[in-house]
């Protein structure tokens, strides 16, 4: 076997080093679609794993659970701009009466407990007359609503690709996903030994708490939410439930629905109800955030709740919402890399992985 000198080796990591450089360098554009596939994949593992023993096929397995996130996601997302729309001509007509008649002071103002009569005297002379509506309305600058829709227009087309990217590349994940898997650990284990692997287990369980803790929780909320608003006599409950499941899923994001249905409730005199949903709902939302979210996202990876907070809001801050999955996998492995180093002395120790701090 010919010899391979020092030189060489250092030749060959520098070129392995540049040539990853260019490949993420060109792949940029598509790392988060690659990002999100891995997570789906590891979100869905469980039902692939019951699929797979009962279908021999791989890629009849991935076709099937591709499509399922496929419908996972339009279903509620068409329910929600089919009811985005009418409720958006809705409001184009009542601007254009308010415009020609003006917006009489509602009756809802007199019952508030505090302020009536300052919110009287504003929306006297602001959108009591037509001239003050019209006046009031005409400061939208339609010029600027084109070059917002312009701009929503192109990030729409991007998150259009993103996501059709997405699934091709979850199909492929999910069809090769025996292979991928023993490759990724026997990369990680000549590069990294048992740690390696170890912080590979840990990454997985950090994503597979997260998809469970945010998404899974964020759909049950939401269909509790419905239920609330529906109940509480909330305007529109199932589009408002639908915007509460998808803003759970952000933390504190519930509290800006819950609002919104709050005023929808006070604008029709409703204040018992206001307060009894106001109550519910918040109570509902603490216990969620506090308690069950960071049990499900913290219990697999003895993540302590601090650690999986900034994971999930810097994380966020950082990488938008792709951060609600990889930051706890990040701060997951900052953990388990500080108690193999506080167990051991040296990181990848032999019984560093079993020690807590």
């Amino acid at each position: 076997m010919p010899h391979t000198t020092k030189a060489q080796t250092r030749a060959r990591v520098v070129l392995a080093g540049v040539i990853a450089a260019a490949a993420l360098w060109i792949g940029m554009a598509f790392v988060p679609a690659i990002l999100w596939a891995g997570v789906l994949a590891i979100g869905v593992e469980p039902l692939r794993s019951r699929l797979a023993a009962r279908l021999p096929r791989p890629a009849l397995v991935a076709a099937l659970l591709t499509l399922a996130v496929l419908l996972v996601v339009l279903t509620p997302l068409s329910i929600a701009i089919s009811q985005a729309v009418v409720e958006a001509q809705a409001v184009t007509a009542w601007i254009a009466d308010a415009r020609a008649h003006g917006v009489p002071v509602p009756d809802w103002v007199a019952r508030l407990p505090w302020g009536s009569s300052e919110v009287t005297a504003w929306w006297t002379l602001h959108l009591a007359t037509p001239e003050a509506a019209a006046a009031e309305f005409g400061r939208l600058d339609h010029s600027l609503w084109r070059t917002h829709s312009g701009a929503l227009t192109h990030t729409l087309v991007r998150r259009v690709v993103v996501f059709a990217f997405t699934l091709v590349v979850l199909f492929f994940l999910l069809r090769d996903r025996d292979t991928i898997v023993r490759q990724l650990e026997r990369g990680a284990t000549r590069a990294f030994g048992d740690a390696g692997d170890r912080l590979g287990r840990q990454i997985f369980a950090a994503v597979r708490g997260a998809v469970d803790g945010m998404v899974l929780l964020g759909l049950a909320q939401g269909i509790l939410m419905s239920i609330l608003f529906l109940a509480g006599g909330v305007p529109h409950p199932i589009l408002l439930g639908l915007f509460s499941g998808f803003a759970s899923i952000i933390p504190f994001g519930l509290a800006v629905v819950l609002v919104l249905a709050l005023l929808l409730l006070l604008a029709k005199g409703a204040v018992m109800a206001a307060i009894v949903v106001g109550v519910i709902g918040y109570a509902l939302n603490f216990v969620i955030d506090h308690f069950l979210r960071p049990t499900l996202i913290g219990g697999t990876t003895r993540l302590p709740f601090v650690w999986v907070l900034i994971g999930i809001l810097g994380g966020v801050e950082t990488i938008g919402l792709l951060g609600l999955f990889v930051g706890p996998a990040v701060m997951a492995a900052l953990v388990l890399l500080w108690r193999e180093w506080v167990a051991e002395g040296d990181i990848g120790g032999s019984e560093a992985g079993h020690t807590a701090p």
